[in-house]
């Protein structure tokens, strides 16, 4: 009896910690580790710069992203909350940070004067079937964007999205600023 009791905690923890880096995209970092500017809400938009909407739509509650843009700390974003960031043209390497898994970065060229929409949720390396639940529990809209490295996507809690200009503003209107 004791040990079957033994044996079933040994199974459970391991199982319960999976599921958590699984589906978490988990915290990343702290408020004090992310170099802030002037609160975006209130600085006046530059028509020369992009402006990138980083977006969280789904995930565990509590569970927060931190971003990176050319390994500068940009924010971090949680379930339900969103915020933007406003560079000039040019070609940027974007990250999730995720502690307990690997970090997901991608590549993008933007252009100044447009508005661009970023999702983070699961990457989508599993069988069909665990990708449609992994979504339904912790996805985004959009397309899943290339990793620069292949083992990112399979060894990430979190991935980049990108999510159509169009759809956009439908999103974030469902969502509060951070």
């Amino acid at each position: 009896m004791r040990v079957e009791f033994v044996m079933r905690r040994l199974v459970l923890w391991p199982l319960v910690f999976c599921v958590v880096a699984q589906f978490g995209g988990c915290k990343s970092s702290t408020v004090s580790e992310v170099a802030l500017e002037a609160p975006p809400q209130t600085r006046p938009r530059d028509s020369r710069l992009a402006r990138l909407y980083f977006l969280r739509e789904k995930g565990l509650v509590g569970t927060e992203v931190g971003i990176k843009v050319d390994g500068k700390p940009a924010g971090s974003v949680t379930k339900g909350f969103y915020f933007f960031s406003d560079k000039p043209p040019g070609r940027y390497r974007i990250a999730c940070l995720n502690p307990i898994s690997m970090d997901y970065e991608t590549e993008i060229e933007i252009e100044g004067g447009k508005t661009y929409y970023f999702g983070i949720g699961t990457p989508q390396v599993a069988a069909p079937g665990q990708n449609l639940l992994n979504q339904a529990l912790a996805g985004s809209s959009g397309q899943q964007m290339r990793p620069t490295s292949p083992l990112m996507a399979g060894f990430s809690g979190a991935a980049l999205y990108q999510i159509e200009s169009a759809e956009g503003p439908a999103v974030i209107s469902q969502l509060k600023p951070q």
